[in-house]
């Protein structure tokens, strides 16, 4: 069935967004009384009927309602440099979406090429990317100065990596990091490294540093190869079905 999104699924019936409304009368030409997926991007997925299709405007009204929980060894917080190329940015968060990672943090370093990041655009890559993959978690996106997410991680209750490829720094090879249930936050840098310094700062709060192999990896490349790798180890959600 289609997959649409829709931040409230509290109500039996309701309105869809022009755009989501736009989606289904024009671009698929769907009709009253055939069925479809709404999820709210909160964990749950809603099964309905159209009650009304018009070109602007479509009702819905819901049959069934799924919630998927979200398991500690499923979430993955993503936590990036972005690149100068913004384009590369966007590929990755729609492909992490599309895996399933829990958050994605934009870090501005100091060897950061891009200091601008435009959130709503990243939120509807995010957004096209969970229904495309039919998908009911959509991540927080959220951009923070490199020390500022630091200096918060000491609060969080996760194991913490770092990829670096300073030689210096004793590593330990990701196929060699055992996280059992916990919550992950693995920290990819610039094509240009961290600074030693940045390291050494995040070594403080707990942070291991983590190679990814002999090859050097873009920035993208190098969040999509870890998220894939997580994503492996992902549990299959069991869904709770509400009436």
């Amino acid at each position: 069935m289609p997959y649409f999104f829709q931040e409230n699924l509290k109500q039996d019936s309701f309105i869809l967004t022009t755009e989501e409304a736009k989606h289904i009368s024009k671009s698929m030409r769907l009709k009253e009384g055939d069925n479809i997926w709404i999820t709210d991007g909160k964990g749950t997925r809603a099964k309905a009927v159209l009650t009304s299709v018009r070109k602007d405007c479509c009702e819905v009204e819901i049959v069934e309602r799924s919630f998927f929980e979200q398991s500690h060894s499923s979430r993955f917080h993503l936590v990036v440099v972005p690149t100068k190329n913004p384009d590369r940015m966007e590929w990755m968060v729609e492909k992490a979406v599309e895996i399933g990672v829990s958050q994605i943090t934009f870090v501005i370093c100091e060897r950061s090429e891009r200091k601008h990041i435009d959130l709503n655009r990243f939120h509807r890559i995010s957004v096209a990317a969970l229904k495309q993959s039919q998908g009911v978690w959509l991540p927080e996106i959220k951009v923070v100065p490199f020390s500022q997410f630091i200096r918060e991680s000491a609060h969080y209750k996760a194991d913490k990596c770092i990829a670096c490829c300073d030689e210096t720094v004793q590593t330990t090879h990701i196929s060699e990091i055992q996280h059992g249930n916990n919550d992950v936050i693995f920290l990819i840098g610039p094509e240009g490294d961290f600074t030693p310094k940045e390291v050494e700062l995040a070594m403080e709060q707990g942070f291991q540093p983590v190679s990814l192999g002999k090859k050097i990896l873009r920035t993208e490349t190098a969040a999509l190869f870890v998220v894939c790798r997580y994503a492996a180890m992902m549990p299959h959600r069991t869904p709770v079905i509400q009436q």
